[in-house]
């Protein structure tokens, strides 16, 4: 059995989400003994992807520079978030989608797809050339709206990257997060071009795009992937 601490915070996310009844507190008896405790420090890590085709084969993206994707695939289940979305605009809003990559977005729930229009996402995916679709699985399982050829890759949030999963058993899929999918989108075939973007989160990525653009200070390590991340925050200034 998993039991997960339910504090405010917890009950809050559940009112926000039609259950607001929740008011029970679950938490360990004070000075509990645990087998084991494991501490993550994720300071300065960079965004990382799973590799086909399993989802534990995880790499760094800075690992897969020389990728080049047809296929790119925002949300279904996972990471169709209201929060995935902002994320995957951000990084879309005023730039389009490379030539030859189609760019699917999937809202989780009609709530997340009704809230993107609302806060315009809709207009900002549509204007960087992605196709919307509806609230549904899409191409994860090997489906419809989005089934992969023979030799074509995806970069997807979805959660199974098996081989055949999205289609063709010649295709290839890598999981990621909303923001280095949206990155890649952009990125297309062309991933040794970069650029500085801001995440509005206060990350900072650096994204390969066609240029001319330039940095207003250079990153703080080497960037050679279509994502890696950083500590300080600075919007890529396009030259022209």
């Amino acid at each position: 059995v998993g039991l997960f601490a339910v504090d405010e915070l917890t009950r809050q996310y559940c009112a926000e989400h039609g259950r607001p009844g929740v008011t029970m507190s679950l938490a360990a008896d004070e000075g509990a003994v645990y087998e084991r405790v494991v501490d993550i420090d994720v300071t300065g890590q960079e965004p990382v992807v799973a590799c086909p085709h399993l989802p534990s084969n995880v790499k760094n993206v800075s690992e897969l520079k020389d990728l080049s994707v047809q296929q790119v695939v925002v949300g279904s289940c996972t990471n169709g978030r209201i929060s995935d979305m902002r994320d995957a605009a951000e990084i879309l809003r005023g730039r389009k989608v490379a030539k030859g990559v189609r760019c699917i977005i999937l809202p989780s729930t009609p709530a997340v797809w009704k809230q993107c229009l609302k806060e315009g996402l809709m207009e900002v995916f549509m204007d960087a050339g992605c196709i919307v679709g509806p609230c549904t699985c899409g191409p994860c399982l090997g489906g419809h709206m989005g089934i992969l050829g023979d030799g074509e890759r995806a970069v997807a949030t979805t959660n199974r990257n098996f081989r055949g999963r999205m289609g063709s058993l010649d295709s290839e899929v890598y999981l990621s997060s909303p923001v280095v999918a949206a990155a890649s989108a952009v990125a297309g075939s062309r991933p040794k071009h970069r650029a500085k973007i801001i995440h509005r989160l206060k990350i900072c990525f650096f994204i390969s795009f066609p240029p001319p653009c330039v940095l207003r200070e250079p990153p703080d390590f080497p960037c050679r992937s279509v994502v890696s991340c950083c500590a300080k925050k600075e919007r890529a200034v396009p030259t022209e």
